[in-house]
């Protein structure tokens, strides 16, 4: 036996993750071992990405892989099949991209499918490929065109190709795949009817969700319903309240008019001395124009209907004026504002609000407060002179002062009860100072992190809340302490600069918002009043705000250089002080007998109402 039928007999292994023929342990001559190598590399270099075998027509890609047309041009068919209407399958007309079988990097087609026929030519493959074919070594089985997937029988020609799966097979193979696909139908109907089945499930679903929202809806809009035929009853009954009132008005003046004509008539035929008979006429004269007067504006006031907000109100302005001084003292010795809510909107209404003191030696005042256990006293923030005065309310002279070396910018007030203690917030220091009534320094709350801290309040169970104005929320701290509890309006509020407490509600002035804002003890938002503007219970800036025995709210309206008087529950009551020469209000309390006391920092006074 010659030696090259010994060692061509011995068997011949593949490594399939190197892609190329390894000698099993044979000992190969050492004459023809590097022949074999080396042909082993080239057709390394020579073999497709795709079909794994020799390339035909190799075609580059713009990564530099190549690949055979055909193979590239199966590639992107299966890739881009898509099934038409009819229920054939088709190619997609819209092919934009071609993505590499090995790095995945994108090609742009610009003429779709027909591109792959642009690509380049490899030339270097096609001369190793050219190399190869005139080599005179015996031909693999890897020398031939076309191998079974199945099988890997190798023929010369083409004999089925699966437009599926784009695998070549042999014609026994063929028919067994084609068996195979007719179970995968089968087995893709069966998903098709548990497919139908899970539509089926999830359009129950939808329809039953839908149906809870109709249901949902419908309650609500019955809810809302019922609410506006409340405030529909409501609106009705005022008007039926001003309708009443008017009917009223008519049979007093009525009456008096048939009073005074009979009474005129008894006086034109009686005789009387000269002197009295010109007195009478006088006197009957006076009283026919002051009749003719209420006659003249008997009905003009205009009823306005708030469709949004569902109210009625009466606009009486530039009709009626405020009641003057020989009637305000009648009706004050007959209604006590401390009765009722209606009782205090009538003594809010009938004041003349002229200021009975005005005091023009405050220097650059900001908020002023009584303290509850002396209301004798009035408390005023000296911001320029860094101390708190102290005046004595019935002799109306300076009697002290509240200073301490550490207060840079003292510019609000608050007081507690018990123990008896002042709160003064320092807006400079970013701090809160504490003294006692009689104005020794205690303490002082510097660990809290306030910006700008500006309003302080006490609540009814004894905590500090601080407008902390820089950072645009409400700050709760234990007053004895400092110790920060909670944080209410954030998210709510922009710069927050005084608040008041009534029972159970804070009142803030939300300056930055142009708001007056209602909360509750644990930080719900309940309600908010005003908006940028010069109309009635608009704000420009509503820098101060306090509260009476009664829970009526003031707000010193600064911007438009006014005080505005609202019910607790926010409806507008009054508004003075615009002919009152307002520069900016800085600061506002109301002593126990409802006198008003107000500081101006622009004009550097304070007036008491």
């Amino acid at each position: 036996m010659s030696e090259h039928k010994k060692f061509a007999k011995k068997p011949v292994g593949v490594d399939k993750k190197a892609g190329r023929i390894q000698n099993l342990h044979i000992k190969t001559p050492p004459n023809k071992l590097t022949r074999s190598n080396s042909i082993g590399a080239l057709e390394e270099l020579v073999q497709c990405g795709i079909c794994l075998e020799k390339l035909r027509d190799p075609r580059m890609l713009p990564c530099q892989h190549t690949f055979c047309l055909v193979c590239l041009q199966n590639h992107l068919t299966v890739k881009n099949l898509k099934v038409n209407s009819n229920s054939t399958v088709g190619l997609s007309p819209n092919i934009k991209f071609v993505r590499c079988p090995l790095c995945q990097h994108e090609t742009t087609l610009e003429n779709g499918f027909k591109s792959l026929d642009a690509l380049p030519k490899n030339f270097y493959i096609d001369s190793l490929l050219k190399l190869l074919q005139n080599d005179d070594s015996p031909k693999s089985p890897t020398a031939f065109d076309f191998r079974c997937s199945k099988c890997q029988i190798v023929s010369e020609k083409e004999e089925h190709v699966c437009q599926h799966c784009m695998k070549i097979f042999c014609s026994v193979c063929w028919n067994q795949h084609i068996s195979e696909l007719d179970t995968n139908l089968s087995v893709l109907v069966k998903e098709i009817e548990e497919s139908g089945m899970r539509l089926k499930h999830k359009a129950d679903n939808f329809a039953s969700r839908c149906d809870q929202l109709e249901e949902t809806i419908k309650e609500i809009v019955e809810e809302k319903i019922s609410k506006i035929r409340k405030m529909e009853e409501s609106v009705l009954n005022d008007v039926s309240a001003i309708k009443t009132q008017s009917d009223v008005l008519y049979e007093n003046i009525k009456t008096r008019m048939d009073s005074l004509k009979n009474k005129i008539q008894s006086n034109i035929n009686e005789t009387y001395v000269r002197s009295n008979k010109i007195s009478t006429y006088m006197n009957l004269h006076r009283e026919t124009a002051k009749l003719f007067e209420e006659i003249y504006h008997y009905g003009e006031a205009r009823i306005v209907f708030d469709s949004e907000n569902m109210k009625i109100d009466q606009d009486q302005e530039g009709i009626y004026n405020d009641i003057g001084e020989n009637n305000s003292t009648k009706i004050d010795s007959v209604v006590n504002p401390y009765e009722s809510v209606n009782s205090m909107i009538k003594h809010y209404k009938t004041r003349s609000f002229q200021p009975k003191l005005l005091w023009t030696k405050c220097p650059r005042p900001g908020a002023v407060g009584i303290a509850p256990w002396d209301s004798t006293k009035i408390y005023v923030a000296a911001t320029d002179s860094k101390n708190i005065l102290i005046l004595d309310r019935s002799k109306f002279k300076l009697v002290g002062r509240i200073n301490n070396p550490e207060m840079i910018c003292p510019t609000n007030i608050a007081f507690s009860l018990e123990p008896r203690e002042i709160f003064v917030s320092d807006k400079w220091k970013n701090c809160i100072h504490v003294f006692s009534s009689n104005g020794e320094y205690l303490r002082t709350f510097d660990q809290l992190k306030l910006r700008s801290p500006d309003g302080v309040a006490t609540l009814p169970s004894g905590e500090l809340i601080i407008c902390d104005t820089g950072n645009n929320h409400l700050v709760v701290v234990d007053s004895k302490t400092g110790h920060f509890l909670k944080i209410i309006g954030k998210g709510n509020l922009q710069m927050p600069t005084s608040v008041a407490v009534y029972k159970r509600n804070i009142i803030v002035s939300d300056t930055g918002n142009h708001k007056i804002k209602f909360f509750n003890m644990d930080g719900q938002l309940l309600q908010a009043i005003g908006g940028l503007g010069r109309g009635n219970g608009q704000f420009r800036s509503a820098e101060v705000v306090t509260v009476d025995c009664m829970g009526f709210i003031l707000v010193g309206d600064a911007g438009n250089a006014r005080i505005q008087v609202f019910q607790p529950n926010g409806d507008l009551v009054k508004i003075f002080g615009s002919n009152e020469g307002f520069g900016w209000i800085s600061g506002i309390c109301v002593s126990p007998e409802l006198d008003i006391i107000t500081t101006d920092s622009k004009n550097r006074n304070l007036r008491i109402f």
